[in-house]
């Protein structure tokens, strides 16, 4: 057997076409596409469609993939009421992923895993999912449902909604962005677990209900609702809090990543100069400053860099976006880049079945 290596760190376990993380130069690259040039430039239907179906769309392409995430963004009433029966504070996240494995009892074609049915898969799950989401609290809180409005984007629906209407112009491009730039980062843990799943030749929903369940946990999707902890304080007490924590040796989240190691995540380069803009626009730079100050200190005390989720938490937070809601706009994203991934597991599939290195008695 090979040298064991915890959490299979650097080890290489797919070949793939859909995006890999140019660390060297410090950029990420979709199906040949920059991913940040994709999140500054483009629609996140377009960058979805480049996902799925392996390149950007033309006009009559886009119009009418567009066309189809509206006509799939129905949930069935018995999903819908289902999700109304679970508990008073059930964690969105888990109500999400209930409600997309209820949604597998409906989808014709489940058990087809042939790329076509799959490609048709991944866009039903799209735009049912972001529904969904939108409507987390309108289920679990006011035991409602409203429908998306065809006259905006996918990203400006789920926005609108999780903000029951009240969204403010300068928020739709910020959140678009966002939303873009969570849509795929390669190997993540809830991809991995993804395709994982996959290989069994489960259906596509098994296996976007293992990346939720993976995205869940607060050491991935969950720690941009950690990182907001941070920008309930001022300059002052942000740096308090943080030397506390350290002082406790306590993890920072927000900071570090598996693979970025020395320097910014490219992702939140992009995500502080949003925030710095929209602040000048709502007039009021407290989170901005708390931001990169805190940026600063960590650089200086321990040598981290802020990812993403530092970033996008401090701009949801401008927006008024609870904390409990950042991990579903997080999947809501995602779904397109999990289900490319299960689309080039299942063409091409070999089972995932590893190894241990046994320590018990003989």
């Amino acid at each position: 057997m090979t040298a064991f290596v915890p959490g299979l760190e650097g080890v290489p376990a797919v070949e793939s076409r859909i995006c890999t993380i140019d660390v060297e130069n410090r950029r990420i690259i979709i199906r040949g596409e920059s991913l940040e040039k994709l999140a500054l430039e483009r629609r996140y239907e377009e960058v979805a469609f480049l996902l799925i179906h392996e390149h950007l769309p033309d006009a009559d392409e886009m119009k009418e993939f567009t066309k189809s995430l509206s006509t799939e963004r129905v949930i069935p009433s018995a999903v819908i009421t289902g999700l109304t029966c679970m508990p008073a504070g059930i964690h969105p996240m888990d109500l999400l992923r209930t409600g997309v494995s209820g949604l597998s009892a409906y989808d014709p074609e489940i058990d087809d895993v042939s790329v076509e049915a799959n490609k048709r898969k991944a866009v039903r799950l799209l735009a049912k999912t972001g529904l969904l989401v939108g409507n987390l609290d309108n289920i679990s809180v006011r035991k409602t449902f409203q429908l998306a409005d065809d006259k905006l984007s996918h990203a400006e629906n789920i926005l609108t909604l999780i903000k029951n209407g009240k969204t403010q112009p300068w928020m739709s491009k910020p959140f678009e962005t966002l939303f873009i730039l969570y849509v795929e980062h390669e190997l993540a843990a809830s991809t991995f677990a993804a395709r994982v799943v996959a290989s069994t030749l489960a259906d596509m929903y098994g296996a976007v209900v293992a990346g939720l369940a993976a995205l869940k946990g607060p050491l991935h999707g969950g720690a941009n609702e950690k990182a907001t902890e941070i920008f309930e304080f001022d300059v002052s007490g942000a740096e308090e809090y943080v030397r506390d924590k350290l002082g406790r040796k306590e993890r920072i989240m927000g900071f570090g990543h598996r693979v970025y190691r020395r320097g910014i995540d490219p992702r939140a380069e992009i995500a502080k100069q949003l925030l710095e803009e929209a602040c000048g626009k709502v007039g009021d730079d407290r989170l901005y400053r708390v931001a990169d100050h805190v940026e600063r200190l960590m650089e200086r005390e321990k040598n981290l860099y802020p990812n993403l989720d530092f970033y996008a938490a401090a701009l949801y937070k401008l927006m008024g976006i609870p904390p409990k809601f950042y991990t579903p706009i997080f999947a809501a994203s995602r779904v397109a880049g999990w289900a490319a991934h299960v689309i080039e597991q299942q063409a091409e599939n070999r089972l995932f079945r590893p190894r241990a290195i046994y320590k018990g008695p003989l």
